[in-house]
């Protein structure tokens, strides 16, 4: 199978739609994890997160302490985070303790910063137990 060059970068290069599979049970992950949960109880939100050189948007809502994913993008979020690469976007996810600072640049109030900190390093890890196996509650492949 070939997949076209921009796709290079990704682990095991993966198509859009594979990473978004993965991304989006990654974040369903994270809205699992106990810190999350703390931070985001009584948060009301929505983010928009992005790979540039992808070209792949997607957002993030906090509604009622949970999170969801979604393809369609608010007209005027809360918080914007790019990534410019994704070879920096699945570099994150490997070991999220040890990776060091996000490559992604954050948009957005100073006081949402640190409830986005909390969520990034659990969608982090998230993202890393889901590239090593990505499969979903069912046990179905994601990609």
């Amino acid at each position: 199978m070939s997949h076209a060059p921009e796709f290079e970068s990704s682990p095991g290069g993966l198509s859009k739609r594979g990473a978004q599979r993965l991304i989006q049970r990654a974040i369903v992950l994270a809205g699992r994890n106990r810190n999350v949960k703390q931070q985001i109880r009584e948060a009301d939100l929505t983010s928009v997160w992005a790979i540039e050189d992808w070209d792949l948007e997607w957002a993030v809502s906090i509604r009622r302490g949970k999170l969801d994913f979604d393809r369609r993008l608010p007209r005027r979020p809360d918080i914007q985070f790019r990534w410019p690469t994704a070879e920096g976007f699945f570099a994150e996810a490997g070991d999220p303790r040890a990776a060091g600072p996000s490559q992604g640049q954050y948009e957005g109030p100073p006081q949402m910063r640190r409830m986005w900190d909390v969520l990034h390093q659990a969608f982090r890890a998230a993202l890393g137990d889901v590239l090593e196996n990505p499969v979903d509650e069912d046990g179905t492949r994601l990609v």
